[in-house]
């Protein structure tokens, strides 16, 4: 074979190989990007595998796969099998922190972000992944630098908006919180988490009113949602301190909703069984909820206290009650003291 007949057949070969990286891209983007056949994609891209064993590009877009059904293990999964054959793939270590996010996971994630970052410092999508990371490592300070700079280079992303703003709630700055949720609405009308968690945020600036309506929006956009109706019943006990039968018959009929986190529902539990006296009841349930949360929800720790207090705990009471305040519970809640009995007033004007 002369050298231009083996150039020929390399040019050829060279060809085919680009075309059939090319029908396979375009088959991965139609099923993935345009018509969202998750399971499709997975069961193509493992179809790939067993004759592409070593293709770390084929792990990685079925850990994407995965990742878009939320299966956060077969994600991991496929991630370590991807950066086993090719460990400079920074958008696979982003799947990565963003799977560990899913798991709450936050120091793995936060790593996961760093080494994306590392490898490509442009990757937006990686300082947002840390920027979450760091929220739930309570970092909120270096969560919201992150933030900052993912807005610049997307400030037409919603969501960066409201995870700023979550970080602002948290640091009492409710003010910026306010504006940031502004922001993720007017980018997102139906964001009922941002119009949710600004209720609180105007509740932070005695703006009792626009907190309200934003509480009931957010009912009014989730309604199947339990959280939202768990705190418009919260402010509105607060707003009228009284416990009647028509009310607590209202709450009651709350437990058809749905509750993707079991420590909301544990919440609901408590705040259902304190209504109706049940104090030790209500204090085991807001102990479940605490325990089953990934995060410490000072709410739980409030009506724990109100537990206690009911059953003339004070001194435990008083410690809970502290906790929830030194986490960011809202002074306005704590009007819901008044619900307890004259016989504890005195531990009421504590507070009041």
């Amino acid at each position: 074979m002369d050298v231009t007949n083996l150039m020929s057949l390399v040019g050829i070969f060279i060809l085919v190989i680009a075309l059939f990286i090319f029908i396979l891209r375009r088959v991965s983007y139609a099923l993935i990007v345009r018509h969202r056949k998750y399971r499709w994609a997975i069961n193509y891209y493992s179809v790939l595998l067993v004759f592409f064993p070593f293709s770390a590009t084929l792990y990685a877009w079925r850990s994407y796969a995965w990742l878009c059904l939320r299966d956060f293990e077969r994600t991991l999964d496929d991630c370590a099998r991807a950066i086993k054959r090719n460990d400079k793939m920074a958008i696979v270590y982003n799947y990565q922190a963003t799977a560990y996010m899913g798991l709450y996971k936050f120091l793995d994630a936060y790593w996961a972000a760093q080494r994306a970052i590392q490898l490509n410092n442009i990757l937006w999508a990686a300082y947002s992944n840390r920027a979450c990371a760091l929220q739930g490592l309570k970092d909120y300070g270096s969560a919201i630098k992150d933030f900052d700079l993912c807005i610049q280079q997307q400030p037409g992303t919603s969501g960066l908006y409201y995870g700023r703003a979550n970080c602002y709630l948290r640091l009492q700055q409710y003010e910026r919180a306010v504006q940031d949720y502004g922001s993720c609405i007017k980018l997102n009308a139906n964001a009922w988490n941002a119009y949710h968690n600004r209720a609180y945020a105007y509740i932070g600036i005695n703006d009792v009113e626009h907190g309200y309506a934003d509480i009931c929006k957010s009912c009014e956009l989730h309604p199947s949602g339990l959280i939202h109706r768990l705190t418009k019943a919260w402010f509105e006990l607060c707003l009228d301190p009284r416990l009647t039968p028509e009310r607590v018959e209202d709450f009651a009929a709350l437990s058809a909703l749905e509750t993707p986190q079991v420590s909301w529902r544990y919440s609901y539990q408590g705040m259902l069984a304190w209504m109706r006296g049940e104090y030790e009841q209500a204090l085991e349930q807001f102990g479940l909820s605490i325990e089953s949360s990934s995060f410490d929800d000072e709410s739980d720790y409030f009506w724990s206290g109100m537990s206690l207090a009911a059953l003339g705990r004070y001194e435990e009471a008083r410690k809970a009650i502290d906790y929830a305040l030194q986490h960011s519970l809202l002074p306005f809640l704590l009007k819901t003291l008044t619900l307890l009995q004259e016989e504890h007033s005195a531990f009421v004007e504590q507070y009041l």
